[in-house]
């Protein structure tokens, strides 16, 4: 501020002081170097003095101008930075104003809210009594655990074929459910049951022969058939899922009953029926949740000293009357059945069936003894190989 001061008061005047001197100097060498000129005898000795004064006047005129340029460039800076803090300063003002403002508004808004009490306490607390840690136990993987989880085909662990006698079995622990109430045979339903493909049935072993001498003692004259009776093990699906596994791969064949006995070869074999085929394209499912019922048991072929079981066809001959005309083949009950919907069959071991319809699923459709209904596939056994 005293610089600037100064400068107003001091330099700048003095400078301009010192031009207006200069230029009332500069009129009077003027004026003497013309009278000069006009006077002297020597006129170019005259000429050489006029312009040294010309020269020294006109560097004395530069030297004034420069330094009074200089103290207003000077005022100037100062002036500017002077500005520069009167700027800075409105804006501190201006931004304190605004928070001023702010505070304010603020403890309007506070007016309108409520206190809140907070709790200063650790929101994580170590526990008293720290807890041991537990040793590490590694157990096996049961891969079984999944297994009835689903709607995968079981297939059977290699069951072998049966042949030679048919062979009587324990009736299954848990019967398989029964149908639902539409979509099967010539019952009034007109859809056909949505199952799975069924299972390929198994081979004949081939170091599996049939012995000459138990065809010899197992031969009669009339139609009958022998049931040999070995212990099994069900191994149907738990829990009471009542799901229905595919007849196709648990069919037992009876043996041909033939007058002279001789050694068999493995062609020989009775072959199990063939599964039945799946449903057309055309013709789409409706039930969509409805598995084949379970097969029975597989046959234990060690025990050779097994009770036989015979029952007798008294319709060999003939069929009688209640029979259907047109039948796809007529079964043995080989287990006891007994119904469980109106539409069902009930029957007795040993009792015949003429089956009309076979369904996807494993169910038939047969008569016996004057009654139309539906039974498992698995519960029954065909004789129609008994024909030579």
């Amino acid at each position: 501020m005293a610089e600037l001061q100064m400068l107003l008061e001091e330099e700048i005047p003095s400078g301009k002081r010192a031009l207006l001197e200069s230029y009332q100097n500069l009129t009077r060498v003027a004026d003497y170097c013309e009278n000069n000129y006009i006077q002297a005898t020597d006129k170019r000795k005259a000429l050489e003095e006029t312009k040294a004064y010309t020269t020294q006047s006109l560097a004395s005129v530069a030297y004034q101008i420069n330094a009074l340029a200089n103290n207003v460039l000077q005022l100037l800076d100062i002036q500017a930075s002077q500005l520069r803090r009167m700027e800075s300063s409105i804006n501190h003002i201006s931004q304190t104003v605004d928070i001023h403002k702010e505070k304010v508004a603020r403890r309007e808004i506070g007016i309108l809210t409520t206190n809140k009490n907070t709790s200063r306490t650790h929101k994580i607390i170590a526990p008293a009594n720290m807890e041991r840690p537990v040793r590490y136990i590694r157990k096996p993987i049961d891969y079984t655990v999944l297994d009835d989880v689903g709607h995968g085909v079981k297939h059977g662990n290699n069951q072998p074929a049966r042949t030679g006698t048919l062979s009587r079995t324990n009736p299954p622990t848990q019967k398989p459910p029964s149908p639902p109430m539409s979509g099967r045979g010539t019952l009034g339903r007109n859809t056909p049951y949505k199952t799975l493909e069924p299972v390929k049935p198994p081979t004949v072993p081939n170091d599996y022969m049939t012995s000459p001498a138990r065809l010899g003692s197992q031969h009669s004259p009339g139609r009958t058939a022998s049931l040999n009776q070995r212990p099994r093990t069900h191994s149907g699906s738990s829990g009471g899922s009542g799901s229905r596994e595919n007849s196709g791969s648990s069919s037992i064949g009876i043996p041909i009953a033939v007058p002279t006995p001789s050694p068999p070869t493995i062609g020989q074999v009775a072959d199990s029926p063939t599964p039945p085929p799946p449903p057309p394209p055309d013709e789409m499912p409706m039930f969509d949740d409805s598995p084949p019922p379970p097969p029975p048991p597989p046959v234990d072929y060690e025990d050779e000293e097994a009770a036989v079981v015979q029952y007798n066809d008294p319709y060999a001959d003939g069929d009688p009357a209640w029979a259907p005309k047109n039948y796809i083949e007529k079964v043995v009950a080989i287990y006891d059945y007994t119904k469980d919907k109106d539409d069902e069959l009930s029957f007795m071991e040993g009792a015949i069936i003429y089956v009309i319809k076979k369904n996807d699923d494993g169910w038939y459709e047969g008569v016996c003894n004057r009654v139309t209904g539906l039974f498992p596939g698995n519960y029954v056994e065909s004789i129609m190989h008994y024909a030579d």
